[in-house]
């Protein structure tokens, strides 16, 4: 599995409005910032609690472009992304740290999605 998976199932998730989802793309320890000038939020279950605005409607999200540079078990990646919702689009370009699991999937230890 590659990093920019966790972007496909990041808009899955959000699409399906599944919280539980969305926090298993997390490390137990992972750091989110929620929102341009807010402060981060640090482990899974306070992640998934600052994620919760984001599934109030529906709405889809579509990574436009990405950088990944991955060295082994860890990668720094920097998307940019389009949500679309009834309330209209939201765009950010991010920076994501990520690592491998031992299970070989892929999960954020940082999420900055306003990043850039």
């Amino acid at each position: 599995m590659k990093p920019e998976v966790v972007h496909e199932r990041f808009a899955q998730y959000l699409k399906d409005r599944d919280l539980d989802g969305l926090g298993s793309l997390f490390d137990e320890d992972a750091m989110f910032v929620p929102g341009p000038g807010q402060q981060p939020v640090y482990g899974r279950e306070s992640i998934k609690e600052a994620l919760k605005p984001y599934l109030a409607s529906p709405s889809t999200m579509e990574v436009v472009a990405a950088s990944v540079h991955q060295n082994g078990d860890l990668a720094m990646v920097q998307p940019s992304w389009r949500i679309t919702s009834e309330s209209g689009t939201v765009e950010g370009k991010a920076v994501e740290v990520m690592k491998r699991t031992t299970e070989g999937d892929w999960v954020y230890i940082i999420d900055n999605p306003y990043g850039v």
